[in-house]
């Protein structure tokens, strides 16, 4: 397991803002995988760029969400695994976090650190 990458999506899964640090952290982690997608720091704040990630990162997998549409912290959980069939996937992520994009990043730097 990559330490590195877990304690990185914790601090995603805490912050209600990703500052320029964490952004540039989380931005090195993700562009470092994502082949020829990159992102910038604003996309860090889209569902849809984040999504784009994932399926950059991994194609075909299982993403399953859950939230409240509430401002500051709608409390979303997002896990991310091979294949929605079994639950005995070898690498899953889940993660959660106070915005809908937070948790879809933490759950990727969850599954990069077990798969990497």
């Amino acid at each position: 397991m990559d330490m590195a990458l877990a304690a990185l999506a914790e601090e995603v899964e805490a912050a209600f803002v990703l500052e320029p640090d964490l952004a540039a952290r989380v931005l090195a982690a993700i562009n470092g995988v994502a082949g020829d997608l990159t992102i910038q720091r604003e996309d860090l704040g889209s569902t849809d760029k984040v999504l784009s990630v994932i399926y950059a990162v991994k194609p075909g997998w299982s993403v399953t969400i859950r939230g409240n549409a509430a401002m500051p912290n709608g409390h979303w959980s997002c896990t991310l695994r091979k294949t929605s069939a079994s639950d005995d996937d070898e690498y899953i992520g889940i993660g959660r976090g106070p915005t809908l994009p937070h948790s879809l990043l933490a759950a990727l730097l969850k599954a990069l650190s077990v798969s990497a």
